[in-house]
């Protein structure tokens, strides 16, 4: 096997999403250098390997499918908004960056060095996934710095990564041991995975976000509903949930030991509807898209609550920056995108670990992420798109 088809089936996944940048991002703590200098370096290296692999792919181009085509459609019209905010408007509230939009731009580039191929799902794809998240998420345990104040009892990976994008590895990580209980299984795989589990949801912990919790819930749940049928699926997520319920105390105990305040605010959360004012923000938000329902207004907040900031829902950032130009086909694309997810998983498709991190990086988006950096949203949103449910040679585990 060649260097090209060696890549592909590896390390190109783990050099996007996550682990690579998570063990790369804590070179600068043990060296002194710059943060800076190896997020660009990372940046710059994933840039060249998307190119050369659009370059190297058989695969023509610019022969698309209708999913593939709409999803081009929604790029262009969010980058095309973008571009008239940073470059024409002259950031009349002082607001924007033309960095948010390079970020956007390479992050459509690596959705295309995805186009669909089995090599990025492969089982060698996956252990390399979760080998080298498993070690980065095992640094930033010993390594990690407690937050400064307010964010008590809440933990950053590094100087580079913060405690959202902490809480988020960790998420991934617990998500694809799941997976990897269920698909990929070898001797001793049981006791492996649910160690890799419990790290992941210890991370999560230690991160001290509310919103990985629930996602991680909907995205199992979702799993073992599109997995099985549904009368079996409920049945299955029924129990899962009652072990959850009788093992609270041991995860409050657990959370205690490791300095987390996760239960508080959970708890703060279903008792008192703590929000931490996203509620607000959004109610600006909807605010500022009814000033501009058509084609939108500015891809940040422009004015009051949450200015100068994203409004933490990839919903209504589309409808905010696009207006309905562009936020229904941003809606009729995800709802596609989710409908093809459950036909992957429901085909037993070797590309359902990716489709479960497709589905964290939509719910991530609900709650704590934007659409211009979401990386992991457009790149992953692509290639389920792509994956032809039709042909289905080498396409099904085993």
């Amino acid at each position: 096997m060649n260097f090209y088809n060696t890549y592909k089936s590896r390390y190109h996944f783990s050099l996007n999403f996550y682990s690579i940048f998570l063990l790369v991002t804590f070179i600068p703590d043990f060296t002194g250098l710059s943060s800076s200098l190896f997020t660009n370096g990372i940046w710059l290296v994933r840039a060249i390997m998307a190119f050369w692999l659009i370059d190297k792919s058989k695969m023509k181009v610019f022969i698309l499918r209708w999913e593939e085509k709409l999803f081009l459609l929604v790029a262009f019209i969010y980058f095309l908004n973008i571009s008239i905010d940073v470059f024409l408007q002259n950031y009349p509230i002082g607001i924007g960056n033309p960095i948010d939009l390079i970020g956007f731009f390479l992050s459509i580039l690596v959705a295309f060095s995805f186009r669909y191929d089995y090599s990025f799902t492969s089982r060698s794809s996956y252990f390399y996934f979760l080998i080298t998240l498993s070690i980065g998420l095992v640094l930033a345990f010993f390594l990690s710095e407690p937050s400064p104040p307010p964010l008590v009892g809440r933990y950053d990976a590094n100087s580079t990564v913060n405690t959202i994008n902490y809480g988020k590895s960790g998420c991934a990580l617990a998500i694809v041991a799941i997976y990897g209980i269920i698909n990929f299984r070898f001797k001793y795989s049981k006791i492996i995975y649910i160690v890799l589990l419990l790290l992941g949801i210890i991370s999560i912990m230690r991160a001290g976000t509310r919103s990985p919790v629930v996602i991680l819930i909907v995205v199992v749940a979702f799993y073992f509903l599109s997995k099985y049928s549904f009368i079996k699926g409920f049945i299955v997520v029924c129990c899962t949930s009652l072990v959850l319920w009788f093992s609270m105390g041991v995860i409050i105990q657990l959370s205690e030991m490791i300095g987390s305040d996760i239960v508080t605010r959970l708890l703060a959360s279903i008792e008192s509807g703590d929000t931490s004012g996203r509620d607000e923000i959004y109610l600006n938000v909807i605010n500022h898209i009814k000033d501009s329902p058509v084609f939108g207004s500015f891809y940040l907040i422009s004015s009051g609550l949450g200015k100068g900031f994203y409004p933490h829902n990839f919903f209504l950032e589309a409808f905010m920056t696009t207006g309905f130009f562009g936020g229904i086909p941003f809606v009729f694309m995800v709802t596609l995108s989710i409908i093809r997810s459950f036909q992957i998983l429901r085909q037993k498709h070797i590309a359902g670990w990716i489709v479960l991190l497709f589905l964290q990086a939509l719910l991530n988006g609900m709650f704590s992420s934007t659409l211009y950096s979401a990386e992991d949203f457009w790149g992953l949103c692509f290639l389920v798109l792509s994956i032809n449910l039709i042909e289905k040679n080498k396409s099904l585990i085993n």
